[in-house]
């Protein structure tokens, strides 16, 4: 696909290539974040050599669309996401965000959801930029990751989107925009995922994503959606469910059971993304993202996924989101 004003693509890396001891302006060229600190960020610089190092095949990413459209993006604070976000202190600007996961398994819940538009769960696992305030005009949303629904095939793919809310007149909501899939990278139940997003000197921002399993590898350059509020508000972890774009009700979310974000990590900034900045993570004041739902039986409101902290072994911290069944 021919590059176009949304997005553009890098030169592919060769096959055999070395990446760990590739120069910066090489990462540039083939569009791989650049190589962490192994001692002043270890954590990150481990996430960064799994993702370059084998198995590892390169290819320029093909987009296509949802038929029907499935739209993302923060529609209700609450009902849509589950997971963890934090935010630097001003004037710092997140720059750079990181995260994985494994693809999960995903089935009918127990009962129906009530104000959906079908018995048709559908989820979206990201990491994203800002957002988390959508009824701020111009506020932007740039996000990647995997989407899993159990009565579709495939099951499960790869996607991304730069969601902006345009709406300029007094807040009235901002029109439907579809997710992307990157359909040239196939992933299953079960698979590991690494992925994430850096900011660029000219505003726009590099995407990559790795199937770990298979080692395929794909990353472009994204454009803003017209204008935007400055990048790096917040970065976010989530489980979503979207939304159904004739009547912008939320789809139900299928169960999931629970899913580990791993190398939930963040770099801010004061000077712009070539300047030397801080590693954030969940440590730093994570606010925690609970999705709420009403089922109609029993007919209550439940926390249908709840994200808890976890310590890893290594002294780190990342989330899990878990799938509460409304039985429970």
């Amino acid at each position: 696909m021919p590059e176009n004003d949304s997005y553009g693509f890098y030169e592919v890396v060769p096959n055999g290539f070395n990446l760990l001891d590739a120069t910066p302006d090489k990462l540039d060229l083939y569009g791989i974040p650049q190589k962490p600190d192994s001692v002043a960020e270890p954590r990150l610089f481990e996430f960064w050599k799994r993702l370059v190092s084998s198995p590892f095949t390169a290819r320029r990413p093909t987009f296509s669309t949802i038929d029907p459209p499935l739209l993302g993006g923060p529609l209700q604070s609450l009902m849509n996401w589950s997971g963890a976000l934090i935010a630097p202190s001003a004037p710092e600007r997140i720059v750079f965000a990181a995260a994985g996961w494994n693809a999960p398994k995903v089935s009918l819940p127990s009962a129906p959801a009530l104000f959906t538009p079908s018995n048709d769960p559908r989820s979206l696992l990201w990491v994203g930029l800002d957002g988390h305030n959508g009824a701020i005009a111009n506020i932007s949303l740039p996000q990647i990751g995997t989407g899993h629904w159990p009565n579709h095939k495939p099951q499960h793919f790869v996607w991304w989107e730069w969601w902006r809310n345009s709406a300029l007149d007094g807040g009235t909501g901002a029109p439907p925009q579809a997710i992307t899939l990157i359909d040239n990278l196939p992933i299953d139940a079960g698979d590991e995922i690494l992925a994430g997003l850096a900011v660029q000197v000219s505003g726009d921002v590099l995407f990559f994503i790795k199937n770990q399993n298979s080692g395929e590898f794909r990353s472009f350059l994204a454009r803003p959606p017209g204008a935007i509020l400055p990048l790096g508000s917040s970065v976010e972890w989530v489980v979503e469910r979207p939304t159904d774009p004739p009547s912008r009700k939320l789809f139900p979310l299928p169960a999931y059971g629970s899913v580990d974000f791993k190398y939930c990590l963040a770099r801010a900034t004061t000077n712009g993304p070539l300047a030397p900045g801080r590693l954030m993570t969940l440590d730093d004041k994570a606010l925690m993202i609970h999705m709420r739902e009403a089922f109609a039986d029993p007919y209550r409101t439940v926390s249908v996924s709840t994200p808890e902290l976890r310590r890893n072994k290594d002294g780190s911290i990342d989330v899990t989101c878990t799938f509460n069944e409304p039985t429970n």
